[in-house]
């Protein structure tokens, strides 16, 4: 059963920390799966003063819940499909049984409307993951379903909070409606880009944490198309992981590219003083654009980054080289055929 303590805890732009409530999400019946996870239709407002129709969301009226695995331990999740259209999820980046890996026609059959499948999942690797369908992808996708998945260490690293970052554009015109998907002449040229940036489906949110606590900061970019190269200036911080890769040597978190599907982990000491603010941004032609704000309250907590113990390498053979067996391609094309 997924308990209070696997449950993600997330950091309100209020400043509030408070425990995801979706109890639509939490399986009480005997032999039910540890998650049920419906597809729905929604409206959320993602532009002030304004509520944005046919969204798609995971399990709730908001942002997809984060997901939280254990490393190593199975986990059970039963998706609904309550859309008029076929659907289906994968799990971005998790090493996975093949038939649990959501990819239609290849791994398991698209999930139709009213139709549910259950998914088995045990993961080898922590770190940070996301998820998102297969089916329709650039429209439900778009639309708003891009999630994040945590799989957890087995041994704690020692972070007083944990904060996923959902990073992702939409495309809204003024009214806060959706306008088109992409537009051609963008296509072929890189990607049509969004119109509103978003952090966990707020702009520029801020988040408050005790002042002098450590804070792991999960980047994950589930855009469609922008890449990005981000910055935490200015900031007591190191970059521990990528793609869910402990990294062996830490690294400063600047200039960060980061594309579509791409995450970063973030070891962030929050300021020492009450009301100081470290900001993530992203560069642009136009200058820095603010990602997310991070804000110091209260008494200072005094911990330091020296107390976090290293990410453990995930369990990932290492390529023997050296014996490797050596296949040779000859690749060609003539009108003959040879």
């Amino acid at each position: 059963m997924l308990g209070m303590s696997r449950r993600e805890f997330l950091l309100g732009s209020a400043g509030t920390l408070s425990a995801f409530a979706g109890g639509s999400l939490i399986a009480n019946q005997a032999n039910a799966a540890d998650l049920t996870l419906p597809i729905k239709t929604l409206s959320h407002s993602l532009l002030p003063d304004t509520v944005t129709d046919n969204m798609m969301g995971f399990g709730t009226d908001g942002p997809p819940p984060v997901l939280r695995l254990k490393q190593g331990e199975a986990f059970t999740i039963d998706v609904v499909n309550e859309l008029d259209d076929a659907s289906i999820v994968h799990w971005h980046g998790l090493r996975i049984d093949n038939r649990m890996d959501g990819v239609p026609y290849l791994t398991q059959q698209p999930i139709e409307p009213g139709e549910q499948f259950r998914y088995t999942l045990k993961a080898p690797d922590a770190g940070t993951f996301w998820y998102h369908p297969h089916c329709n992808t650039l429209e439900q996708m778009a639309r708003g379903l891009t999630g994040v998945m945590v799989v957890e260490e087995a041994e704690d690293p020692g972070f007083d909070q944990d904060l996923p970052l959902n990073i992702r554009d939409f495309r809204l015109a003024g009214d806060g409606q959706f306008t088109s998907f992409f537009k051609p002449r963008n296509a072929a040229r890189g990607g049509t880009l969004g119109t509103v940036s978003t952090v966990n489906w707020q702009s520029e949110p801020i988040y408050d944490m005790p002042a002098g606590s450590l804070t792991r900061l999960r980047l994950a970019v589930t855009d469609l198309t922008r890449v990005g190269t981000y910055d935490l200036s200015k900031a007591e911080a190191v970059v521990i992981a990528l793609d869910s890769n402990p990294l062996s040597n830490p690294i400063a978190p600047e200039g960060i590219v980061l594309s579509p599907g791409q995450r970063a982990d973030i070891a962030l000491r929050v300021p020492e003083t009450e009301g100081e603010i470290v900001t993530l941004t992203r560069r642009s032609a136009k200058g820095p654009k603010v990602i997310a704000h991070f804000r110091a309250i209260g008494t200072s907590s005094g911990r330091s980054l020296s107390e976090l113990r290293p990410l453990a390498p995930n369990p990932v053979p290492e390529a023997d080289l050296a014996n490797a067996e050596v296949l040779d391609f000859v690749f060609g094309w003539s009108p003959e055929g040879t």
